[in-house]
């Protein structure tokens, strides 16, 4: 795809979210060789998917988020062990240990707690997550050395999670209601076949105005994303690797989010994966919580 789809009066249009202004008032300011040098330097900032083909007939962008969702249903009860990673612009590394279990209600809006484990200054902060489909996540953050658990408003969940390039609506495990979906195009990552498909969320409180994902077409798993932020500018860009299955679910070993603004980057790696447990739902509670830590 040619991304100069426009040109009008000196106005280059890249694609349909970014454009290039080299307007004849930067001609005249720069120079015609300095202004193509600027519109070089706004092109070469963009993200350029030049690979991508349009999209495969007859298959449509619900189906195939769909069919990831569903693939998913039935764990009952998942525990896992999970490492996070805090890499500052400087390549500085600190880590973080932390237990997760999640809990399936019947009808999929499961419950889950992220606890963490190590270091001591955080052992005990726990996040609570109540998964309610198209409405707003309940979330709770208990805090050891307040001894009570915080409710975290809509307009706060677009924050850091414990300084991390995670957001907090990032540790929401099912997202399949929460956002509307275009399919845009095929790619190929690691040398198989994507569906490319674009998540725009339906609450307003997001902090994001669209997720691009690409998911493989052999088994509906994502691949990478890209978010982008409320000015539709790219703001991170997230991997996955070593999708392998744990009775009959597909798990990643490996989550790595790089935000292209900062030069931060955070990974998540997970170990100990065990599915389909029975679990007391009665410890998914803020009750439970504020009383058992």
């Amino acid at each position: 795809m040619n991304p100069f789809n426009h040109y009008q009066k000196g106005v280059y249009m890249y694609d349909e979210s970014h454009c290039a202004l080299l307007s004849r008032q930067a001609v005249t300011k720069f120079g015609f060789a300095g202004g193509l040098l600027v519109l070089a330097s706004l092109l070469f900032a963009l993200p350029v998917h030049a690979d991508m083909r349009p999209p495969s007939p007859g298959i449509e962008a619900i189906d195939i988020e769909r069919k990831a969702d569903e693939m998913q249903a039935g764990y009952i009860g998942e525990s896992r062990k999970m490492t996070l990673t805090l890499i500052n612009a400087d390549g500085q590394e600190s880590q973080r240990k932390l237990d997760f279990w999640g809990f399936e209600e019947p009808d999929r809006h499961d419950k889950t707690l992220v606890k963490f484990t190590f270091p001591p200054d955080i052992k005990g902060t726990t996040l609570l997550t109540y998964e309610k489909g198209a409405e707003d996540d309940d979330q709770w953050l208990y805090l050891p050395s307040l001894k009570r658990a915080k409710r975290i408003a809509s307009s706060n969940k677009s924050g850091s999670f414990v300084g991390s390039e995670f957001a907090y609506e990032d540790l929401v495990v099912r997202q399949f209601e929460k956002y509307n979906f275009k399919y845009i195009g095929d790619d190929t990552v690691d040398g198989k076949d994507c569906f490319v498909i674009e998540r725009t969320p339906k609450n307003q409180t997001s902090g994001y105005s669209k997720i691009l994902r690409w998911r493989y077409k052999d088994n509906h798993q994502e691949a990478k994303s890209q978010y982008y932020d409320r000015k539709g500018e790219l703001l991170k860009e997230r991997f996955l690797e070593g999708h392998h299955l744990v009775d009959g679910f597909w798990r990643t070993s490996k989550i790595t989010v790089k935000n292209v603004q900062t030069k931060k980057a955070s990974t998540l790696a997970f170990d100990d994966i065990k599915l389909k447990l029975t679990q007391d739902e009665s410890l998914f509670s803020v009750r439970a919580l504020e009383s058992v830590q």
